[in-house]
């Protein structure tokens, strides 16, 4: 059951802004590990669950963000009983980061995700046995609800849907990398930045994977103008940097560096300052490429240097 933690980890961002949640996951999966090996199954599915529960935050938060809906404007209704854990009410709660959805029963948040990815009205029953099974753990019953094979099959089930919904996201996915390229073209981009906006959307190593095998509208067009060639190489900034976060032996880089050289011009009317100017295209390729191309081994940077015409 070990692999189940390394499975669920491809799902969950890669590294938070906040140094408080990386501690938290690194400390659920060094629980979920240690329950496992001391054969405390249970304790181990409580960990588990709240890894699947970040996903499910992430998942929501994220399609909330790429629809531009405003996160401090979600009204839920909370069902907080009389002894003030909760009353029957309707309340907007101001969500300014998921975790935050936390605050909110986790069978509403599972519905309303399942609900808005198009998922069969069956599937909200299965998934709410998962928090009702987490639920049984946690109380103090007298009795051991689940052995080995119970606890297997939750956390099979879960990662199933996990699964599900990282495919379910796929539009919204190729949406977000069409608009960070649209609207970060014109700006200096280097392989820390990237960093940065994988932490800001929060993503995964199962994201990047996605991401970099769409095949763009923007490979077809011709490298004869500004925006064309600073998007192109935007993007072979961003997939070296997913490649490090990649599991594969082909360079996704090197495949991609082709599409760079169509139909390209040798001078390029750019915008500095201002003011039109002229300049090489082979400039900019110099000037953005090279500290990528001297990272790469021996044959690989040859490779490059081939395509790009750096002789």
């Amino acid at each position: 059951m070990e692999e189940y933690i390394y499975q669920i980890r491809g799902y969950l961002p890669i590294k938070f802004v906040d140094e408080e949640a990386n501690d938290f996951l690194n400390y659920l999966e060094e629980t979920y590990l240690e329950n496992i090996k001391n054969k405390k199954f249970q304790f181990a599915f409580k960990a588990f669950h709240m890894l699947y529960m970040t996903f499910i935050y992430k998942t929501n938060w994220f399609i909330k963000k790429i629809k531009n809906e405003d996160p401090e404007e979600i009204t839920y209704k909370l069902e907080i009983k009389s002894d003030g854990q909760a009353q029957a009410i309707n309340e907007k709660i101001s969500i300014k980061q998921m975790f935050e959805f936390s605050l909110i029963s986790e069978v509403k948040v599972i519905h309303g995700l399942l609900q808005k990815t198009g998922f069969h009205p069956n599937d909200f029953n299965k998934c709410k046995n998962h928090v009702d099974a987490r639920n049984y753990c946690s109380h103090a019953s007298g009795k051991i609800e689940y052995d080995y094979r119970g606890i297997d099959f939750l956390i099979s089930d879960e990662l199933k849907y996990i699964e599900r919904l990282q495919k379910k996201v796929k539009p919204d996915l190729k949406n977000l990398l069409e608009k960070f390229l649209n609207e970060n073209w014109d700006k200096s981009f280097i392989g820390g930045d990237i960093e940065n906006w994988f932490e800001e959307n929060h993503i995964s190593e199962k994201d990047l994977e996605i991401l970099t095998k769409f095949s763009l509208s923007l490979f077809k067009k011709k490298s004869d103008n500004e925006k064309n060639v600073y998007q192109k190489l935007l993007y072979l900034i961003f997939v070296f940097e997913s490649q490090k976060h990649i599991e594969t032996e082909k360079s996704i880089f090197l495949e991609n560096l082709p599409m760079l050289m169509k139909e390209m011009k040798d001078e390029i009317k750019v915008i500095k300052e201002g003011k039109e100017k002229t300049i090489y295209t082979q400039e900019i390729i110099i000037e953005k490429l090279t500290p990528l191309i001297n990272d790469l081994s021996g044959e690989k940077r040859e490779e490059a240097e081939i395509i790009l015409n750096l002789f």
